[in-house]
């Protein structure tokens, strides 16, 4: 029995870093120097993109979290938080010490965001708020084309998650009502007892 535990174990952590390995070849290098802002799909102008570096790096030299916002082209096929998770371990996004990072990966022809957000700022920043900014800046923003707005607004809004002064909404991510899944059963209930 401990002999399956182990292989299975082994199986397990040989196919996980084969996934690593094979998402790795897709993760474009970091730059260097490394910059906080890095736009591979290209939908920033250089003065746009230079106001999102000028504020995340202020951001990060007065407070050591560091926000990262890279927009690629196509997630080739990835998830998009495996992507995000690959991304911020190959590029080393918010140091080991403090583990504070932040990624805004965009993925603009697979229509996806993701915020991932390091151990050290999960407590401030946890997936609803993440999927909130997303929602509220990320999202209206990117469908009107309007890509430095939403990215701008979505920093401003993880700057102040972080530091306790925005959280998702209250009641944001609950489904109203019974759901279409209640609608469904009770439907079927009916035709049973009709006949």
């Amino acid at each position: 029995m401990i002999y399956m535990k182990n292989l299975f174990a082994f199986i397990f952590l040989l196919i996980s870093f084969c996934v690593q390995a094979q998402i790795d070849k897709v993760i474009p290098a970091r730059p260097n120097p490394p910059k906080l802002v890095n736009d591979f799909a290209e939908k920033l102008t250089p003065e746009q993109e230079h106001a999102l570096e000028i504020k995340l790096v202020a951001y990060n030299d007065s407070t050591s979290s560091q926000v990262t916002v890279v927009t690629i082209g196509s997630l080739n096929g990835y998830d998009i938080a495996e992507y995000a998770l690959a991304l911020g371990r190959k590029w080393g996004v918010g140091g080991k010490q403090y583990n504070n990072g932040i990624i805004v990966l965009v993925s603009l022809e697979d229509r996806q965001a993701r915020i991932e957000v390091g151990p050290g700022l999960e407590g401030a920043i946890p997936d609803i708020t993440a999927k909130s900014i997303i929602d509220n800046a990320i999202v209206p923003n990117f469908r009107n084309e309007n890509y430095y707005r939403g990215l701008d607004q979505a920093t401003d809004l993880i700057i102040k998650a972080a530091a306790g002064e925005y959280k998702a909404p209250q009641g944001y991510g609950k489904k109203s009502g019974k759901g279409i899944g209640a609608g469904v059963i009770i439907f079927i209930l009916a035709l049973i007892f009709l006949f």
